[in-house]
């Protein structure tokens, strides 16, 4: 109880600073110092822990994929290739909701941290003729950049969860496709809520064949990216990386061009948001919070059903990662979904309601840089999201229905 009570606090001035519109970054590392002290944390301990977060290998790996991800987005956009991707893709599917859709969701295949601000550019110039507020735009782009990591066998999570549970990576995809659909579905209800058939294309006319092609050629970086993870399982950096060198050269940079480019990608307000949120959670770990509270609900004697749902959301919440939701809590969580032959449709549960949490946690990190890139107001962006995230976790009535 102590866990949960100590957790809540924080969680309680995370928001109140948010609220403030104090700058993400400084509030989580408030939040983390906050959780450090709570739970009588040594400062040495937490400054190492601080460091952990930041210079870990899978700290590097991640910050090294944003950055790749910023440059990446900054040399679509001022060679004006971003702009023919979204007009040559309009002359072929001439609505510019499908538009504005498809780019987050084509980009979504890639598991790329925070990788929500690589769409949003293309979401902002496919809604350039559509009179509608940053946050419908903001709520668009995060929307549909995580129809996959449902069902993909390129995120970690499902994967992890099909590990702990010894299922066939299949079965879990089959048991989480309601997800999935769902997602799409509410998205076509909620997103463009009030917004009809707009045209989407230039005022020139080039016919759909040459639209296409010019379309393939301007998206071909971003597909060789894809291609290079999803297909040859290169890791993310280097295939990222070595795109966007190929880009500096096709796009003839020279040396000042180059240091100019890296100049307006790399944003120092962008990575002291990442910084924050990557030392919150470490935080949550060195403390071992979240734990305690997995473990006061499983102790709790409450219905199963119901600790099998709040313990992943409130993981989700506290971390905004797929991953950690499901390392944290599943293993915990096993012998009530069956011990080893778990219910499938209670794994599918537990995943979509912890799923849920990382989709409306505030430190979630495409959430907070799809915001900013849009200046949007964030409780006007979660006024939009959280019905249709509910009406997507109640899609987990399927699984458990099928697989009871």
């Amino acid at each position: 109880m102590n866990d949960l009570l100590r957790t809540l606090v924080v969680l309680v001035v995370v928001v109140f600073l948010l609220r403030r519109t104090m700058h993400l970054g400084l509030v989580m590392l408030i939040g983390a110092a906050t959780l450090a002290l709570l739970y009588l944390t040594p400062p040495l301990d937490f400054l190492a822990g601080a460091w952990v977060a930041l210079a870990s290998p899978n700290a590097l790996e991640m910050t090294a994929t944003l950055i790749f991800t910023m440059i990446m987005e900054n040399i679509l956009r001022s060679t004006g290739t971003l702009k023919r991707m979204v007009e040559s893709l309009s002359e072929v599917f001439p609505d510019a909701r499908f538009i504005m859709a498809s780019m987050p969701a084509m980009i979504g295949m890639l598991p790329s941290p925070g990788g929500a601000v690589f769409s949003a550019p293309m979401v902002s110039e496919a809604a350039s003729r559509l009179s509608i507020p940053a946050d419908q735009k903001a709520f668009v782009n995060y929307w549909y950049r995580h129809i996959w990591e449902y069902v993909s066998p390129l995120y970690p999570g499902i994967i992890l969860v099909a590990g702990l549970a010894h299922i066939p990576y299949q079965k879990i995809v089959l048991a989480n496709l309601p997800y999935a659909l769902s997602v799409v579905l509410w998205g076509g209800v909620f997103a463009f809520a009030g917004v009809g058939p707009t045209p989407a294309g230039s005022s020139t006319s080039v016919g759909r064949g040459k639209a296409l092609r010019m379309f393939l050629a301007a998206v071909s970086p971003i597909m060789a990216a894809l291609v290079l993870v999803v297909v040859f399982r290169v890791n993310p950096v280097p295939a990222m990386g070595g795109v966007t060198v190929l880009m500096y050269l096709a796009h003839r940079y020279s040396p000042a061009a180059i240091v100019r480019s890296l100049r307006e990608s790399i944003s120092p307000k962008a990575m002291t948001l990442v910084f924050g949120i990557m030392i919150f959670q470490e935080t949550l770990r060195l403390t071992g919070a979240l734990d305690g509270i997995s473990r006061f609900f499983a102790e709790s004697g409450l219905p199963a059903v119901l600790i099998i749902t709040v313990i992943p959301f409130l993981a989700g919440v506290m971390t905004g990662l797929t991953v950690a939701f499901v390392g944290i809590t599943f293993p915990i969580l096993m012998p009530l979904m069956g011990g080893d032959a778990p219910s499938l449709g209670l794994l599918s549960l537990a995943f979509g309601s912890g799923f849920t949490g990382v989709m409306i946690s505030p430190v979630h990190l495409c959430l907070v840089l799809t915001r900013e890139y849009f200046g949007a107001d964030m409780s006007r962006v979660y006024h939009r999201l959280w019905i249709p995230q509910a009406l997507v976790l109640a899609a987990a009535m399927v699984p458990v229905y099928i697989f009871q």
